[in-house]
């Protein structure tokens, strides 16, 4: 689906979603869900059906046996002793455990068959399997997977209405490329019966605007770009390959922040607010502030159910005790952290595809989070002895831009298409920079002509300055709706000419976004 069809898909939904009666609206949201998931990909609706359906009744089955062990414990209480307790206890937990690890197995598997059965074939052979990667898979699949947790650990009551579940896992906006949701945070939202707010609805326009602006204008121009660089760095000294690094870094963060920020405004056009999947990530400070601004709905998905339960796990315990035991009570508390970090982004990696390359740039991440948790009092004893400088405007934005390089020489990896690639290039942006392509043309014969040029300067200023405003407290969304009607349309309209007169058409290398086919 076109993104100009899912927008205007989405607006007639609205109006017919507010004209039905209350008692059906959340009907309305699953039956269009589900068609416009199949008019996506017809193949993939029982992949996602599968899934939810499967979530489902797992979750249910684990809050009936929950139930079931405490009204016998409640009936035998009297008659047992204490290991009796213990023991059904522990035959209660093996029980719920095996079926929440059943599903865990399954659903994970379908994931992993059908995303790396032809990545890791081709390691060994020339065939491939060629099995449909259905839309948004890994978010739905991750998100099914931790309602399953939060039911097993006791945090969320098991959804009785299996209608009522799948629209949560088929929500339409967010299978394009997340946010990943809580069902505690989304599935009551999803079938409360929303009434028509006008100033809701003007602000979910808004906020798609800007996602599209996000998109069409400045992620679109700069992929052809990114792509001719990529795919032939040999022609192409360091400087121009480091150009394209800064723009793919521009491209994915417009592509994928631009998508949320749609995906978010048409959910807030029914009244559904979505939980925030990017804060301006390259006002970052550390490597660690940026990882909890980009992508946060993984990140915290990857902290709660693989981080905490891995750093607090017991070998992780004995590990913590046996480094303690030798006096280094600090390394005994950050080995735990570091181990988990270094594990989070290795998944992450293989998230992001089964190629070296990914492994290579998840590990990069992993590695240097796991160095700075460990170099921890270094940070401390430097502050304390440096509070001014620390302080200091200039030092945050040092802190900034060191993050920023960091961050764009891991781009390094993510993009290219082989780990070998990658070095070579990073070897090429280092030492052979090849400057006399920057004003011999060169830029000029790479996908973008000097109007490209003109309007992506103007789209990264008009972006950084917007960014820079809620950065620094100011929600610009708020600004434009506290001015009169008249005046906030028309700067609605204003926008979204400027869009529409430089937008990057549908007919170009890429009209869909990078992560829906995750």
């Amino acid at each position: 689906m076109s993104l100009t069809l899912l927008i205007g898909a989405s607006l007639v939904l609205a109006l017919l979603y507010y004209l039905c009666p209350a008692r059906v609206r959340w009907l309305l949201l699953l039956v269009s869900s589900l068609c416009i998931y199949a008019y996506a990909g017809l193949a993939g609706v029982p992949f996602i059906l599968f899934t939810a359906l499967s979530t489902w009744a797992a979750a249910l089955r684990l809050g009936q046996m929950e139930k079931a062990y405490r009204q016998w414990l409640k009936d035998n209480r009297a008659a047992l002793t204490a290991e009796a307790k213990k023991a059904a206890k522990a035959r209660d937990k093996a029980r719920r455990l095996v079926v929440m690890l059943l599903c865990l197995v399954v659903n994970f598997g379908i994931l992993g068959l059908l995303k790396y059965a032809d990545p890791v074939l081709s390691l060994f052979s020339a065939r491939r399997l060629g099995f449909l990667l259905p839309l948004g898979i890994s978010f739905y699949t991750f998100q099914s997977m931790g309602y399953l947790l939060d039911v097993y650990n006791g945090k969320t009551e098991p959804e009785r209405n299996p209608l009522r579940f799948l629209l949560f896992v088929s929500f339409f906006p967010q299978l394009i490329q997340g946010p990943i949701a809580r069902f505690d945070q989304l599935s009551s939202q999803l079938t409360e019966p929303h009434s028509f707010d006008l100033d809701a609805f003007e602000r979910g326009l808004l906020l798609m605007a800007w996602g599209f602006f996000k998109k069409k204008v400045i992620a679109d121009r700069a992929l052809p770009f990114v792509s001719e660089v990529f795919g032939n760095h040999e022609a192409y000294g360091g400087a121009v390959i480091a150009i394209a690094v800064l723009l793919y870094s521009l491209q994915q963060y417009c592509d994928f922040s631009g998508g949320i920020d749609l995906v978010t405004g048409i959910a807030e056009l029914f009244g559904i607010r979505l939980a925030p999947n990017f804060r301006r990530p390259y006002f970052a400070t550390s490597l660690g502030d940026f990882w909890r601004r980009w992508h946060i709905s993984l990140g915290a998905w990857m902290r709660d159910y693989v981080f905490y339960p891995f750093a607090l796990s017991k070998p992780m315990a004995w590990l913590g005790k046996a480094v303690r035991g030798r006096g280094n009570a600090h390394l005994a508390r950050a080995l735990p952290a570091a181990l988990g970090n270094i594990l989070v982004f290795f998944l992450v990696g293989i998230w992001h595809g089964a190629q070296i390359n990914y492994v290579l740039w998840g590990l990069y991440n992993g590695i240097i989070l796991a160095v700075t948790a460990l170099l921890e009092p270094a940070y401390k004893r430097f502050g304390e002895r440096h509070g001014a400088l620390v302080a200091s405007r200039g030092f945050t934005v040092f802190r900034i831009l060191r993050t920023f390089l960091i961050v764009n020489i891991g781009w390094y990896f993510d993009r290219c298409t082989r780990g070998a690639e990658a070095f070579r290039m990073l070897g090429k942006t280092l030492f052979m920079p090849g400057f006399t392509q920057l004003h011999d043309g060169t830029l000029l014969t790479l996908g973008l002509h000097s109007y490209d040029w003109r309007i992506l300067a103007i789209a990264t200023v008009l972006l950084f300055v917007v960014s820079l405003m809620g950065e620094r407290g100011t929600d610009v969304r708020a600004f434009v709706m506290g001015r009169r009607l008249p005046v906030r349309w028309l700067i609605l309209i204003l926008f979204l000419y400027f869009v529409v007169a430089t937008f990057v058409g549908e007919g170009t290398q890429s009209s869909g976004f990078m992560y829906a086919v995750f």
